[in-house]
């Protein structure tokens, strides 16, 4: 007669290795989301210093997608996306109307201020560039395209925030400031900008994401829904009180031009 403990040993294998499989997984796509416009070669020593992941289990990963065509080694140790991730590519800016319709608006206001001009959205709870148009000087910042970010700090941050529920918001704030080693005594400060994003339509922020950058955000919205945050970053030498008064309402009348248009497509 067989154990009584012999089926919930077999269920907690198979919900092992379950869990192993979809953390597998996870780290796989973590890999692929390091790859950009301005980051498109790496080592796999380069990929696992940057989503901290052992080395042996980088090279792993980095076969798999090289078997399955995703990678494809340029020599030297370096690989890229292969060709065949074109058409994802194309598939994600095809749905993203929002840059249809951003894009004109962006260029204008990058035009005017002479500054580096970002749409951001909120992708899994995380902040995401889905469209920036570059200065004539370019900024080392964050938000690179495609690039997850938590949300932890910055002008974007603080109006994507405030989409979320409180609980919701406040366990995500303090999940990650600690993942950062940052000290908890920034959320009630955080909450206070947060607050002021959502009554307002709009944050700054000052060395919060990147040193020596100030940056400022306005809610993008579809009706009463904010659904991204338009944000002009300015390194903070140039920024003074002058110029953050004249970008602030740059960037506000340019988010509303915005969410007119996208009122205007439903």
């Amino acid at each position: 007669m067989s154990s009584p403990q012999t089926a919930p040993k077999a269920i907690d294998s198979d919900q092992t290795q379950r869990r192993a499989g979809a953390e597998s997984a996870r780290r796989v796509l973590q890999i692929m989301l390091c790859y950009n416009g301005q980051n498109h070669t790496y080592s796999a020593r380069e990929l696992a210093q940057k989503v901290n992941i052992p080395l042996p289990s980088v090279h792993r990963y980095v076969a798999l997608l090289r078997e399955t065509g995703i990678l494809i080694d340029r020599g030297s140790g370096k690989y890229s996306l292969s060709p065949r991730m074109i058409p994802l590519a194309q598939a994600a800016r095809s749905a993203e109307t929002i840059i249809d319709v951003a894009d004109p608006i962006m260029r204008k206001l990058s035009s005017e201020t002479g500054e580096t001009v970002i749409l951001v959205r909120l992708v899994n709870d995380m902040a995401t560039c889905t469209h920036r148009i570059e200065s004539p000087q370019r900024l080392r910042i964050s938000y690179e395209p495609g690039q997850l970010v938590p949300l932890i700090g910055g002008a974007s941050s603080k109006i994507l925030l405030g989409t979320m529920p409180f609980e919701a918001r406040r366990a995500h704030l303090t999940h990650h400031l600690k993942l950062a080693g940052k000290s908890l005594d920034k959320l009630e400060q955080l909450e206070r900008d947060i607050q002021h994003a959502i009554e307002n339509g709009w944050a700054s922020s000052a060395s919060e994401l990147d040193d020596g950058i100030w940056a400022v955000a306005a809610a993008v919205k579809h009706g009463k829904e904010v659904v991204a945050s338009l944000s002009i970053p300015s390194p903070i030498s140039r920024a003074t009180p002058e110029v953050r008064k004249r970008l602030l309402t740059q960037v506000r009348l340019a988010a509303a031009d915005i969410s007119i248009a996208i009122s205007e497509l439903h």
